[in-house]
């Protein structure tokens, strides 16, 4: 009994518009709240969707005037994300032509490097081979080492009067002709 008393007491407290607000309004606001964020989470247009549920009749007119507009936007969105989509595959095809040019130009760059280390391994083997050369003409009299120099390839016997002293290449240019002397002078000038 005490409790159906007290259960009274509570239930007078309210009055007819706390009980309204409480019982009606809070929970439809909430569910309007709810099926908005669900609507929003979906990418509806809340307002369009709302509009709906309004009568209207030139309304109506305007919503397909709308949705026509909505879709020759649309096409011409498809249109332009058709025609950039074509550019992205076109750009990368010439990022991976680019990209095949790049490595066969570093190949025949790695190829011209070794071609280049080649080269200067044999320049150095040449130069280290003139140098012993130019022991054994050091160690020949003049008449001998100017008689071989006449026989021999015009660029080995500057190579070999290079790496010779001065004193026994001035001794060997006196006994060659004076021809080939002055030949093998400005060929030894322009070398230096």
């Amino acid at each position: 009994m005490k409790k159906e008393k007290q259960t009274e007491e509570v239930e007078e407290k309210y009055t007819f518009l706390q009980k309204l607000l409480y019982l009606f309004i809070i929970p439809l606001l909430f569910t309007l709240v709810i099926v908005m964020g669900y609507l929003t989470y979906e990418g509806k247009n809340v307002f369009e969707v709302a509009q709906s549920f309004l009568p209207a009749n030139e309304e109506v007119i305007t919503n397909e005037e709308k949705k026509e507009e909505d879709d020759e936007a649309s096409s011409s969105k498809q249109n332009e994300s058709t025609n950039s989509s074509q550019e992205i595959i076109l750009l990368e095809r010439q990022v991976s032509e680019k990209e095949r040019e790049i490595t066969k130009l570093v190949a025949s760059l790695e190829e011209a490097n070794s071609k280049i280390e080649d080269l200067e391994k044999q320049q150095q083997e040449i130069k280290s081979s003139t140098k012993e050369l130019a022991k054994l003409y050091e160690g020949m009299s003049t008449k001998k080492a100017a008689q071989i120099m006449m026989e021999l390839d015009e660029e080995m016997a500057l190579l070999i009067l290079n790496e010779l002293s001065t004193s026994k290449t001035a001794s060997i240019l006196g006994q060659i002709e004076p021809e080939q002397a002055a030949r093998f002078t400005e060929l030894l000038a322009d070398n230096e």
